[in-house]
């Protein structure tokens, strides 16, 4: 049987320095698999001179509007549309891949995929730690496919991780059979991955995280409190060590009641960094926190 084809799509815009982590991390753990760059047309000179050293490897996209995720969801949905790969594997520019991906990997995510026929999404992130209470009362092992399953009750009003995530696995040729097409939100595509699909699947050997206190766009600008958190945490990506070759193979061979925390299997470079990790530097101090929040309020409020 011929292999599954996968490829890796990496949306960035303006957050050069993390792009490159990632792509980094990308080269060193998955350098089998191809990948590409759609980039929601950066400005920032750092970004785009990074870019530029990638060549053909990147997509220059454009955002027609001031959504707030800018054009994510169609860049996404020209991914899907462009890709010629079996699956799909969406990341964002402020994602790592901490440990190598083998060639086992690809075949349990085959394997989950062909015994689940209405499976289209898997999670390959690691579960955050700040919601531990959250990920063991919803997901219980699945030790046949070696798979975490959504456990708890199916009508819980909120559709994301239990039908979809931004961050997944896809199966190209189930999308493009349901006509699928991004909504605007992570909150629409899992209202629409409802109607359409059975439970997103969780991996238990995940190979990505998000690096922790990077700073977050809305509607393409950085709001004042984001600013400040950036300069007040240092202007540097707090990316993560990779997993050894030790720890990966103990990491695999674990019972599945050991839920996979990032904050139990990966650390970052940077040891001052907290844990349980907080993503979007705003959210590590009070007073940038209140300032974004304000921020957007005001946004909203003149939007009206």
């Amino acid at each position: 049987m011929t292999s599954p084809r996968l490829h890796i799509a990496i949306f960035s815009y303006n957050r050069g320095a993390y792009l490159k982590n990632c792509v980094d991390s990308v080269e060193r753990n998955m350098p089998r698999i191809d990948w590409t760059v759609y980039d929601d047309g950066s400005d920032e000179p750092e970004t785009v001179a990074y870019l530029q050293t990638l060549g053909e490897a990147v997509r220059h996209m454009k955002s027609a509007g001031e959504d707030r995720h800018g054009g994510y969801y169609n860049n996404m949905q020209a991914a899907l549309d462009g890709t010629q790969a079996d699956y799909l594997l969406m990341l964002q520019d402020d994602l790592q891949v901490v440990r190598p991906f083998a060639q086992e990997d690809l075949s349990r995510i085959h394997q989950v995929f062909d015994q689940s026929p209405t499976t289209v999404f898997i999670s390959p992130l690691f579960m955050k730690g700040s919601k531990r209470a959250y990920f063991q009362q919803r997901y219980q092992p699945d030790a046949a496919l070696r798979c975490y399953r959504w456990s708890a009750d199916p009508q819980e009003s909120g559709k994301v991780p239990q039908k979809y995530a931004d961050i997944a696995v896809l199966h190209v040729a189930r999308l493009r059979q349901s006509g699928w097409r991004f909504a605007g939100s992570e909150e629409a595509n899992g209202a629409l991955a409802d109607a359409l699909f059975g439970d997103m699947v969780q991996v238990a050997e995940p190979w990505v995280f998000y690096v922790p206190e990077e700073p977050a766009y809305r509607g393409r600008v950085l709001t004042l409190g984001a600013k400040l958190a950036v300069k007040m945490a240092g202007n540097t990506v707090k990316s993560f060590h990779d997993m050894s070759a030790q720890a990966s193979l103990a990491f695999a061979q674990r019972d599945l009641v050991v839920y996979p925390f990032a904050e139990d299997f990966v650390d970052t470079v940077d040891p001052t960094v907290r844990k349980p990790y907080k993503f979007n530097a705003y959210r590590t101090r009070w007073l940038p926190l209140i300032l974004n929040k304000l921020e957007l309020l005001g946004r909203r409020f003149w939007q009206r």
